[in-house]
């Protein structure tokens, strides 16, 4: 049997997210295999894909000793440190790019990198973010590389001239929702409405989309814009949506994983005007909910979404309108893009992605 470590860094900064959702669904799926054993060494976690793990102090008493989000990740790290140098795995992988492992690990590790958008779009982050440079140090010195998408190895090759025998292409692995699909009532309001889902910031394109619907909504009085995540309207966000008119037509909200499948299920369509993503994961959510989606017209969202999407070029407000006006009114289109998603979802199941997993840990053990 293989041993495989994950230490705390994703569990200790998300409480969700895709990438924690990633190793939480490798986590899980050792349970139904005989080969690989996964642990996570961490003390306490707030992140809801882990939220049966037994970790020691998931309870009461690590909430009166670890109040605090950053006094958690601190002793998270010191419990890592302790585990990853006991080197009592045949694995490990680190699940984000803090290089801290590298001077007590003796075992190989597998690094995952989920896309290249610091290195491809630094003009969106803090010139100061040490994560480009430990990105680096981890990706050269880990016995083998697992990126999401060929879009992500592709600029792996490209930028930091990494082999191409060095890297598996893994795409992530979705689990179809069970639970039952409802709309949340404050979220929505009857009327038709578009979905955005995610954060709204820098290379996410928002103020370029929302700038671009704004005809398409006057040309469509009741049509609205909900927003998922990203947190609460900032003071800017705020501003551009008065200036723009577009107040009482956009709302924002966040719901659960129930609440948001029923708004993928009863939206007129799924907009992700992004400039870059390392993979795309939201479009599968729109694939199982029966969701027309309307994207950017990048390499990855090609590789996710195939035929299944109504593309366009994020940077031309006038063709994002184009392409959303003619979604919303065609019904014939979006019945197509919804039965197009439908039977390119099977492509991304969790067993591949588990078993190729597990083949990368197998060639480097």
């Amino acid at each position: 049997m293989i041993s495989v470590l994950f230490d705390h860094q994703t569990f200790s900064m998300q409480a969700y997210g895709g990438i924690s959702r990633y190793f939480a669904n490798i986590h899980d799926a050792d349970k139904q295999l005989r080969e690989v054993k996964t642990d996570i060494s961490l003390l306490r976690s707030k992140n809801h894909y882990i939220r049966d793990f037994p970790a020691p102090l998931n309870n009461f008493l690590g909430a009166l000793l670890l109040p605090s989000d950053r006094k958690c990740f601190k002793w998270n790290k010191v419990y890592s440190e302790y585990r990853i140098k006991k080197n009592n795995y045949d694995v490990l992988h680190p699940t984000y790019y803090d290089p801290y492992f590298l001077k007590h690990t003796k075992k190989p590790y597998v690094i995952t990198v989920h896309d290249m958008i610091h290195e491809l779009y630094p003009e969106f982050f803090d010139p100061g973010d040490k994560f480009v440079n430990y990105k680096r140090l981890c990706v050269e010195q880990a016995a083998h590389i697992i990126a999401i998408s060929d879009s992500t190895k592709e600029d792996l090759q490209h930028i930091l001239g990494i082999k191409e025998e060095r890297i598996s292409v893994i795409h992530h692995g979705y689990v179809p929702s069970t639970g039952s699909q409802h709309l949340n009532p404050t979220s929505a309001t009857g009327a038709d409405y578009l979905l955005f889902v995610g954060d709204r910031r820098g290379y996410k394109n928002f103020p370029r989309f929302l700038t671009a619907i704004v005809p398409v909504l006057r040309k469509n009085p009741a049509l609205k814009l909900i927003c998922v995540g990203g947190g609460p309207f900032q003071s800017a966000e705020t501003e551009l949506l008065h200036r723009l008119n577009v107040q009482n037509r956009v709302i924002q909200n966040n719901v659960s994983d129930e609440e948001l499948g029923g708004l993928y299920a009863n939206a007129l369509a799924f907009i992700y005007p992004s400039l870059y993503e390392g993979f795309g994961f939201p479009i599968l959510e729109a694939f199982n909910n029966n969701c027309p989606v309307i994207a950017s017209d990048n390499k990855c969202f090609r590789e996710i979404g195939q035929d299944g999407v109504a593309y366009f070029n994020p940077l031309d407000p006038h063709q994002i309108a184009a392409v959303v006006e003619e979604c919303i009114t065609n019904t014939d289109l979006r019945n197509k893009l919804t039965d197009r998603g439908r039977k390119l979802l099977p492509g991304f199941s969790l067993d591949t992605c588990i078993d190729k997993t597990l083949a990368v840990y197998r060639k480097i053990v």
